[in-house]
C-alpha cells in the first residue's frame, strides 16, 4: 500500500478511525452544505453526555483519590502529571498531543495497571454485554464494577458476553496508541474498558482477533482490535494528506469516491454523495446487503454501477457462486470441438459435483461452456456467493415493477391462522415500555374481539417496570392462544424482522423465569417472521424494512415523521409528565398501531395480489 507524507495532517481524535473514510476526505475538500444535525442526533448526543457526567460523578464519590481534570486548565499537562504521580484514576483527562502519531484524545477515565502504565476506559449510553443464552455463547465478558475498575480485579461474568461494538473498540485504541506515545501504556498486554448502561466496566483485550476482515490471502482474516485501528487511521490520514493536495493541485486524483454504507443516514455530507451515487443509472452500493467489501470486488472487475451488473449473466453467476471455477473452464476449452462433452474435459475430471452443477444447468458440452458469460466468470474463485442475488437485485431496482419474485419461487404464500394477532413492540437503551397488537379473528364466529390493544407503560424504566408490563403482554397473548386452541382453531401470531421482538421476548423468560416457554413458542410455527416471508419470496432492488416495502402495498401510517428515531424523542416527553405528554403518548400509540397494521396490510396483500407479482425472470436485459 503507497503511504504518503502525513506530516502536515491536522492532529486527529479517536473517531477518525471509526468513522467513513469518505467522510474524512469531505470534510478537507467541503463539496457542499453540510447537513445540521438532527433533532434525533442532537438529543443523542446530549443524552451521551449527560449520562457520562453521571458516571464520573460516580466515581468521585467512590474514590476519593480520584483526579479530576479540569476544562479551564493545561488538561494534557494535569493527565501527565496525574500519572507521572501514579493517581489511581484519572477523570476527563486528555493526553498529550501525539505529534509523530497525529493524534489527538481526551478518554473519560484513565486507570493505573498494577505492573505500571494505565489504561483507558470510555463511557458509552449503550448496552455492553448481552446475557446469553443456552447454545449462544460470544465473546466471555470480563467485568469489573465501577467500585474497583481496574482490569486486575475483574471477573469472567459466564452468563454474559461482549456487544462486540467496533467503533467503542477502536476508539479505545486510539487511546492505547496515545498512552504508549508517552511511555504510559500498561505493560501487560493492550486492554481499554467501556462502561455502558449496566454501569460496569467490560474489559476489551485489544490484541485479541476478533473482527474478521477482507484479506489479499483468502477471503478473510481475522484481526485484533489494534491491527484494525492502524489500518483504519493510517488510511485516514493518508486520505487527508491527499485530499489537503488536491486542494491545492486539483490534478491530484483524491483517494476514495462517495459508497452507501449504514452511516450514510447520519452524516453531514449525505446530500452530495446522495447525488453522486444516484446519478443513473446509479452505484452498485445502492442495492441492499451490498457493502463497502462486496462493492469493492464489484468495482475490481470493472462493474461500476447497477447497470453494468444487471447485465451479468445469472447461469453463469450460478455456476461461480457454486465455486466452478468458470475462468478456468472456459479457457481450457480453446481450440476444441465444440460438440465435445464436458465431462470429458480434464479441468473438472476429477471434480464430479462441478460436472453435474453445470448439467444440472444444461452445461454439458463445449459450445455450451462458451456461451457462458467471460465477464461474469471473472468472478471465479473470490468467494462471492450472492453474485446471483446481486445480479437480481440490481435487474429489480432497474426493472419497470416495483416488486418481482424471486427466480426460484413459483407462487408466493403467506402462512394465515382462525386468530391472527400481529405483534410490534417499542423500546429504548433502557428497555422495552410497549407492545402493541393488532387482533384478526379470521374464524368466521367472533370468538375473540378484532382491533387493536396495547399494554404500555410511561414510568421511569427499571427491569421490575419493564417485567411486569411485558408479562401483561405475555398472559394476555398466550390466553388467546388458548382460546382458539380451545376452540378447534389455529393460531399465528405476526411481527416483522423478529430480531427485536425475540430479544425482549427472551429478556422477559430471564426477568420472569419462563424462558422455556417463550423460546418454545419461538422456535413454533406460530411465530411468523413477515420480514422472512416477505424477503424469501420477493425483491424490490431496495430495502425490505417495513417503512419501504408497506407503502408499496398501498399502506400509509397516520402520524407524521413515522420511525424509531422520532419515536424515542417522543418517548422522552411521554415520560416527563410535562406540556406535550399526552400529545406525545397519542404519538407513539398511533405509530405503534401503524406498525401492526402495515404487517396486517401486508399479509393481505400477499394473499390476495401476491399470484401477480411478476417473476424477476420477466425483466430484460
Amino acid at each position: 500500500m503507497t503511504r504518503f507524507d502525513v506530516s502536515s495532517v491536522p492532529l486527529q481524535g479517536a473517531y477518525v478511525a471509526k468513522r467513513c473514510p469518505v467522510r474524512a476526505q469531505n470534510d478537507v475538500i467541503v463539496p457542499g452544505e453540510r447537513i445540521p444535525p438532527t433533532p434525533f442526533q442532537s438529543r443523542l448526543f446530549e443524552r451521551g453526555t449527560e449520562f457520562e457526567a453521571e458516571i464520573l460523578l460516580e466515581l468521585v464519590v467512590l474514590h476519593g483519590g480520584a483526579i479530576v481534570i479540569g476544562q479551564d486548565e493545561d488538561a494534557g499537562g494535569a493527565t501527565m502529571a496525574a500519572m507521572q504521580n501514579r493517581a489511581p484514576l484519572v477523570l476527563g483527562g486528555r493526553l498529550p498531543s501525539d505529534y509523530e502519531g497525529r493524534r489527538v484524545g481526551r478518554p473519560d477515565i484513565l486507570v493505573a495497571a498494577a505492573g505500571g502504565g494505565y489504561r483507558a476506559i470510555d463511557v458509552k449510553r449503550h448496552m455492553a454485554v448481552s446475557r446469553d443464552l443456552p447454545g449462544r455463547q460470544g465473546l466471555p465478558a470480563l467485568l469489573s464494577h465501577l467500585e474497583a475498575p481496574s482490569r486486575e480485579v475483574a471477573v469472567v461474568d459466564s452468563a454474559s458476553s461482549i456487544r462486540k461494538n467496533e467503533g467503542d473498540a477502536l476508539q479505545l485504541a486510539h487511546y492505547q496508541r496515545m498512552l504508549e506515545a508517552i511511555g504510559m501504556g500498561a505493560n501487560d498486554g493492550c486492554w481499554g474498558g467501556i462502561i455502558g448502561t449496566e454501569r460496569r466496566v467490560v474489559w476489551y483485550d485489544l490484541d485479541l482477533p476478533v473482527w474478521r476482515t477482507p484479506s489479499v490471502s483468502s477471503n478473510s482474516k481475522l484481526r485484533s482490535t489494534m491491527e484494525r485501528y492502524d489500518f483504519e487511521f493510517g488510511f485516514r490520514l493518508d486520505i487527508i494528506a491527499v485530499a489537503e493536495l488536491h486542494q491545492r493541485d486539483a490534478s491530484v486524483p483524491l483517494l476514495v469516491v462517495p459508497v452507501m454504507i449504514q452511516e450514510c443516514d447520519g452524516c453531514p455530507w449525505w446530500d452530495y454523495c446522495r447525488t453522486e451515487l444516484e446519478r443513473s443509472p446509479g452505484d452498485v452500493s445502492l442495492l441492499p446487503r451490498i457493502g463497502w467489501p462486496q462493492w469493492q470486488v464489484h468495482r475490481e472487475h470493472g462493474v461500476t454501477n447497477r447497470a453494468e451488473l444487471a447485465a451479468l449473466d445469472p447461469l453463469t453467476a450460478r455456476l461461480v457462486a457454486a465455486a466452478v471455477d468458470v475462468g478456468a473452464l472456459r479457457g481450457a476449452t480453446e481450440g476444441l470441438d465444440p460438440e465435445a462433452k464436458v465431462a470429458d474435459l480434464e479441468v473438472v475430471a476429477d471434480r464430479p459435483k462441478d460436472i453435474a452443477l453445470l448439467a444440472a444447468e444444461g452445461v454439458t458440452s463445449v459450445r455450451d461452456v462458451r456461451k457462458l458469460c467471460r465477464r461474469t466468470a471473472s468472478y471465479s474463485g473470490i468467494g462471492l456467493s450472492a453474485l446471483p442475488t446481486h445480479i437480481d437485485l440490481a435487474r429489480a431496482a432497474l426493472g419497470s415493477e416495483p416488486v418481482y419474485r424471486r427466480r426460484d419461487v413459483e407462487i408466493v404464500t403467506v402462512p394465515r391462522a382462525d386468530i391472527e394477532v400481529d405483534v410490534d413492540m417499542e423500546n429504548t437503551d433502557e428497555g422495552c415500555y410497549l407492545w402493541g397488537c393488532y387482533v384478526t379473528d379470521r374464524s368466521g364466529g367472533d370468538v375473540v374481539r378484532s382491533g387493536y390493544r396495547s399494554f404500555v407503560t410511561w414510568a421511569s424504566m427499571t427491569p421490575e417496570v419493564e417485567r411486569e408490563n411485558s408479562a401483561t403482554f405475555w398472559a394476555w397473548f398466550m390466553r388467546l392462544r388458548s382460546v382458539a386452541h380451545d376452540g378447534g382453531l389455529t393460531f399465528a401470531g405476526y411481527c416483522y424482522s423478529a430480531q427485536a421482538e425475540n430479544r425482549y421476548l427472551q429478556r422477559l423468560g430471564q426477568l420472569a423465569g419462563i424462558a422455556d416457554e417463550i423460546e418454545d413458542f419461538i422456535a413454533s410455527d406460530e411465530w411468523v417472521d413477515l420480514f422472512r416471508v416477505w424477503d424469501s419470496q420477493l425483491i424490490t432492488g431496495g430495502g425490505s424494512g417495513l417503512k419501504v416495502v408497506a407503502p408499496l402495498v398501498g399502506y400509509s401510517w397516520d402520524v407524521e415523521d413515522a420511525g424509531g428515531a422520532e419515536a424515542m424523542l417522543r418517548y422522552e416527553i411521554a415520560v416527563s409528565h410535562a406540556a406535550g405528554a399526552d400529545a406525545a403518548r397519542k404519538w407513539l400509540l398511533d405509530y405503534n398501531r401503524g406498525d401492526v397494521e402495515a404487517t396486517l396490510a401486508l399479509r393481505e396483500w400477499l394473499d390476495t395480489e401476491g399470484a401477480e407479482v411478476p417473476s424477476i425472470d420477466s425483466t430484460l436485459f
